[in-house]
């Protein structure tokens, strides 16, 4: 192990010997009674887990408690530099000097963790690894040559949102104009529609109030557009208020809030991202798609160098435009401006559109793996706590890291979760094979010339031989 490792080790362990003596309640019980309060310190065994994301901490601290007390065992978080995060795994597991039992990873680096020997096989002796605990994004996710190589704990996709506010007051005046048989009045236009239209004396207070709102909330349903013909109409169609600067802005030069275009026309690796008989980036759905995406540019006049994901962001809380897309953080974000007054409109979230009635979008998706390394002889007990950390500590799991639980659980209650756990479900995970791993770059960066005007087939064309030629 390097030096920084072990440093960040020996720091978690007193980090774990303060979260145990502070969160665990009944600890502080048996030091109000004057019983022992060092018992954690003997218990039968330990259990070792590393992991790279900070935001984990507090969650892994207070399921380490738990679980230690369940289990009789004392469980050790190591909070370990990302960087040959894997290396130091192997490494600190062939010296067999205070290696981890337990590796909490991203699923992309699981072909080369089984390869390395690290990962193995799930026990799982009651299908716990299932649809009933896991959607089939989550088990691809965990799944490398048909074989469970972990619980799946975590995972961010991107997904639609909208100035609710916005939205339902265009509903509310086209409504009227509707119902009235006049011009509808929204904002600082007019649509071409609009100007034909006469005045017939009537307002809204000649309307039944039950049928303006009716008709209102139908019209605010189409408002979120289903396929991209949708948001093209909507961008027609919608005369904006005089501080709106457009429509949609989003950020073009990443490939995670881009990928939905061709995520249900392209296949690397298939359903697990493993098979490497399974390739096929150029071909006719997906240059339907990337022409549709390309035409967007026109549309929504977004110039990839002049963006960012920040900014659009911002630009949304500020009311500049109507819709943007964004991953699972936007949801403390926005909730975050809402509480600090910077945000003063109404927003909800909605799953990306289809690209046609036909050709399903599909976001790209990131799942973060609880894994059981390979070499430890504390399987069982570090397979227990892999699925008590992913299924039965789920419950607190967002609210103690800000990150999106995997569980079948999570957006249960509706609302935003609900959203991103539905987008999630038919998403395009990052595939696992090693020879992938810098296609991504490679990929976004043909989506930013394709953006620019670059050829659609051509740069397809380019992205597939490039793929094939390093797998073969």
């Amino acid at each position: 192990m390097s030096k920084a490792g072990k440093i960040i080790g020996i720091a978690a362990l007193a980090l774990l010997a303060g979260a145990i003596l502070y969160g665990s309640t009944k600890e502080i019980k048996r030091t109000a009674d004057g019983e022992n309060t060092d018992a954690w310190l003997h218990r039968s065994g330990s259990i070792t887990v590393w992991y790279t994301d900070e935001r984990l901490t507090g969650f892994i601290s207070k399921a380490a408690v738990e679980f230690g007390e369940a289990e009789d065992v004392t469980v050790v978080p190591v909070l370990m530099p990302s960087e040959n995060f894997l290396e130091e795994c192997y490494d600190a597991s062939l010296e067999g000097n205070a290696y981890p039992d337990v590796i909490i990873l991203g699923c992309e680096n699981l072909e080369k963790a089984y390869l390395s020997g690290l990962a193995s096989e799930l026990e799982d002796p009651d299908m716990q690894c299932g649809p009933l605990n896991f959607s089939d994004a989550a088990i691809n996710a965990v799944t490398y040559q048909g074989k469970k190589l972990g619980y799946p704990l975590s995972f961010d996709t991107s997904v639609m949102v909208y100035n609710r506010t916005y939205l339902e007051e265009w509903a509310s005046q086209v409504a009227i104009a509707d119902l009235t048989g006049n011009a509808a009045d929204v904002g600082g236009g007019e649509s071409e529609s609009e100007t034909d239209a006469e005045d017939t004396g009537l307002t809204a207070e000649d309307l039944d109030p039950a049928e303006l709102e009716a008709l209102t909330k139908e019209y605010i349903q189409k408002m979120v557009p289903y396929t991209l013909e949708d948001l093209m109409t909507i961008a027609n169609s919608y005369s904006v208020p005089e501080n709106v600067e457009g429509i949609m802005k989003w950020d073009v030069s990443r490939i995670m809030y881009n990928y939905w275009i061709v995520g249900g026309a392209m296949s690397i690796g298939g359903p697990s991202g493993d098979d490497k008989n399974d390739i096929s980036v150029s071909n006719d759905m997906a240059v339907e798609c990337l022409t549709k995406y390309q035409g967007l540019h026109d549309y929504f006049s977004i110039e990839s160098n002049e963006v960012t994901y920040d900014s659009v962001i911002q630009d949304f809380i500020d009311g500049k435009t109507v819709f943007t897309i964004g991953g699972y953080d936007l949801v403390k974000r926005l909730a975050d401006a809402t509480a600090d007054g910077s945000l003063v409109y109404e927003y909800g979230f909605s799953e990306m559109p289809n690209i046609t009635n036909d050709i399903p979008s599909s976001s790209l998706s990131l799942t973060t793996v609880v894994m059981v390394n390979g070499y430890t002889d504390q399987k069982e007990n570090a397979e227990k706590l892999s699925l008590y950390l992913t299924k039965d500590a789920s419950e607190y799991f967002t609210d103690y890291t800000g990150l999106a639980s995997a569980s079948r659980s999570f957006g249960w209650e509706g609302g935003a979760n609900q959203i991103y756990a539905l987008e999630y479900s038919g998403s395009a995970s990052l595939p696992k094979m090693m020879e992938t791993e810098n296609f991504w770059m490679q990929t976004e960066a043909a989506f930013s010339r394709i953006w620019e005007g670059g050829d659609v087939k051509e740069e397809l064309d380019k992205l597939e031989v490039v793929l094939k030629s390093g797998i073969q």
